[in-house]
């Protein structure tokens, strides 16, 4: 059993330090004094949480203004990297008050190159690893529990002194990963901001270009989309069948905003092109298409599937509510997740069975992914991609 930190007690923070405590002793700060949790101890300070510690966790938020959330367009608004005030003061705090042994360790987000003259300048890369997780609000815990791949970023690599520290956080993990063991890369700390980052934006950019293909199809006529992207899914040049259903856009609390981030990055090192950019672009011009195609058959429009993904109630950068925003935008009122005993038109926007659902007769459905018979007994379904 291991002594550990958890600093940030929030969306991220809490639930890892939860695992965490079933196999170690936890203790968590936020500055948040009223989170209350019985498996781990919380402490009002954060010298009483750090003392003795073996490893020190970083989950402060690295957040970006709410208007690059990706509920409505951000593409246009000026490009800004994250606010790191919260990252600063936590680190500057733990120059003093952070054991000498101890190793800490960053897991909150941030562009690349942003860590190196932060933490030269306090002094302490010898102790400083960045270990960012690919993990997914809503699914924190299993995420956490069953991760596909980790990253360690040292100040630099390969180096014994470091190869040390990793094989004891590699260890450590292993005593509460228990459901999959991860393909680990070991590196600086450039690299391990780029693998975080950068997985968000191939997501991104999967997704983008899938209904890239719906858009194409649409034009043409004489095509199905999901006939594209099931022979495209099998190509050995393309890495995997996640996110290569053409349907809704990318969302959730990273994508968007990252992209935003890296726009930003893209001009400050004078990258010579913008994809980033482009991206967040094409998704709203997605979403926008999608709106217009629901106004037009001239009923109440509903959207069925307001989070940004299904199992979870987390709207954060939900394409729902950004195609939402364009059919208020026109003059429509939307309702969500809410079924009308009079005629209206459905948007089915999770990959999830609706054949359930008891639509009124005289209603329109469009059907995002393409699941539904197109004649439904006196209901139109409407395979959005096909014509």
């Amino acid at each position: 059993m291991m002594n550990v930190t958890m600093i940030g007690l929030g969306k991220l923070g809490l639930p890892v330090a939860e695992v965490m405590a079933e196999k170690h002793f936890v203790k968590g700060y936020d500055i948040d004094t009223t989170i209350k949790n019985d498996k781990i101890k919380i402490c009002q300070s954060l010298y009483n949480a750090c003392v003795d510690s073996e490893i020190i966790f970083i989950a402060v938020p690295t957040p970006h203004d709410p208007a690059y959330g990706g509920q409505a367009p951000s593409s246009e608004l000026p490009t800004k990297d994250f606010d790191y005030q919260y990252l600063k003061d936590t680190l500057k705090s733990l120059v003093d008050i952070a054991p000498k042994d101890a190793m800490i360790v960053n897991i909150s987000t941030v562009l690349p190159g942003t860590l190196r003259p932060m933490i030269t300048e306090l002094g302490i890369g010898d102790r400083f690893v960045y270990n960012p997780y690919l993990i997914a609000m809503g699914t924190v815990t299993e995420d956490f529990l069953a991760p596909d791949i980790m990253m360690l970023g040292f100040q630099s690599w390969p180096h014994p002194e470091y190869q040390t520290k990793a094989n004891k956080l590699i260890e450590f993990y292993k005593t509460v990963q228990t459901k999959r063991e991860p393909h680990t890369t070991l590196g600086t700390w450039e690299e391990a901001e780029c693998i975080k980052i950068f997985h968000n934006t191939y997501i991104s950019a999967k997704v983008g270009i899938a209904n890239m293909v719906q858009d194409v199809t649409m034009k043409i006529g004489h095509s199905n989309p999901s006939v594209v992207a099931e022979s495209l899914r099998h190509a050995d040049r393309i890495v995997s069948e996640k996110y290569m259903e053409p349907g809704m856009g990318d969302g959730g609390p990273c994508h968007p905003r990252d992209n935003i981030a890296l726009s930003w990055l893209a001009e400050k090192i004078d990258l010579g092109y913008d994809l980033f950019k482009s991206i967040m672009q094409a998704r709203e011009i997605q979403a926008e298409n999608v709106a217009k195609e629901l106004i037009r058959h001239n009923l109440p429009v509903h959207i069925l599937g307001k989070s940004f993904k299904p199992e979870t109630n987390l709207t954060d950068g939900s394409t729902s509510m950004l195609v939402g925003h364009y059919v208020e935008q026109a003059g429509h009122k939307v309702v969500y997740d809410h079924v009308s005993v009079s005629p209206a038109v459905y948007l089915l926007a999770h990959p999830v069975d609706y054949s359930s659902v008891n639509f009124a007769e005289g209603s329109v459905i469009v059907d995002m992914y393409r699941k539904y018979q197109t004649h439904w007994d006196k209901i139109k379904v409407i395979h959005y991609g096909v014509r």
